[in-house]
């Protein structure tokens, strides 16, 4: 009797895995506590099994771990209960950005059920930002919560923090780095010191939920969210990064809105655009804004979020970035001067 209603078990269950299944029908969830890691680094793969998971026997999963195509993993663990099964791997250093994926199957009694996969990209430890022009500039970051400090001394680039007043007193910044959700009150503090400054900087505003009324440029609260997301991928702000990255950081960010306006003095270029029936403004997760010799970035893609290699690639660009544009401001000045 017993080995009659295993087969009808059987049976039901394969009949219910050909069956179509909503998105919510699954007998195990899989999750990664991280899918971009710096290498030497661990991952920890979590699998729990659902309230789906009703058929009574000796319930497996079995894990692998595949990295730039190869198999370098392979391991059954058991399931006991409703607790959650971790599996965790330490990977060595690569010397290149590595893709790689996880997968895990469930079996019941030997007998295969369903199979999840994840993907895992391993990066190469935090480099030294490689331009020396960078140390003839003056780069100031204004960023309460000091992450960009930190970021910065990874980089072993030299940068003043300008929440201090007696930097922001005795010194000309080259660049200027504001950091995430900025209070009004301390946006009003950067902005009217860097008025005041004659040699403009570039100035880069990473994520924000809100900006001052005099830059002309808004961050909507409603309805702001990706939707039909307009890519520049050969961008210098982007390299190193793929059109996954991409849209992996776009899925949480929240897009400025930019009027058009008809300037010479004024020019906007977007780089990772929402696309939208609208021709009187732009809708940007990046971009610069150019008017009267000031260049400012707007990135609303994270950055100082936590310690994923993938915003520490987006910082080194848009220090690169600015690096280039600021030292091309001064060789035009160092141009005008000598005419003189």
């Amino acid at each position: 009797m017993k080995t009659n209603t295993t087969t009808v078990c059987y049976l039901l269950t394969a009949i219910y895995l050909l069956l179509p299944q909503p998105c919510w029908a699954s007998f195990f969830e899989m999750s990664l506590k991280q899918d971009s890691i710096y290498t030497p680094g661990k991952v920890n793969l979590t699998m729990k099994l659902t309230d789906k998971a009703k058929i009574e026997g000796r319930y497996q999963f079995k894990v692998s771990v595949y990295m730039a195509g190869t198999l370098i993993r392979k391991q059954t663990l058991m399931v006991t209960g409703k607790e959650p099964v971790v599996f965790e791997l330490m990977f060595p250093d690569v010397y290149a950005r590595t893709d790689s994926r996880c997968r895990s199957e469930l079996f019941i009694d030997e007998q295969f059920v369903e199979a999840k996969e994840k993907p895992l990209t391993l990066w190469p430890p935090i480099a030294p930002y490689p331009e020396e022009s960078i140390n003839n500039k003056k780069i100031w970051t204004f960023d309460i919560s000091g992450k960009l400090q930190e970021l910065f001394e990874d980089l072993e680039v030299e940068a003043a923090d300008a929440t201090f007043q007696t930097t922001r007193d005795f010194g000309t910044p080259d660049i200027v780095f504001i950091g995430q959700c900025l209070d009004p009150n301390s946006m009003r503090l950067i902005t009217r010191r860097l008025k005041s400054v004659e040699t403009k900087p570039v100035i880069i505003f990473l994520r924000q939920k809100q900006l001052l009324k005099d830059a002309k440029i808004e961050i909507p609260t409603e309805n702001n969210r990706s939707q039909n997301v307009e890519c520049d991928a050969d961008c210098p702000l982007l390299n190193g990064l793929n059109i996954c990255d991409i849209m992996n950081m776009v899925d949480d960010a929240t897009y400025v809105k930019i009027k058009k306006e008809k300037d010479k003095n004024r020019s906007i270029d977007s780089y990772i655009t929402e696309v939208m029936k609208d021709n009187k403004n732009i809708y940007s997760y990046l971009c610069t804004v150019k008017e009267k010799g000031q260049v400012t970035i707007y990135c609303q893609l994270p950055v100082t979020d936590n310690e994923d290699p993938r915003y520490a690639v987006l910082l080194n660009n848009l220090l690169r970035f600015a690096d280039r544009i600021s030292g091309s401001k001064r060789n035009q000045i160092n141009r005008h001067s000598e005419r003189k």
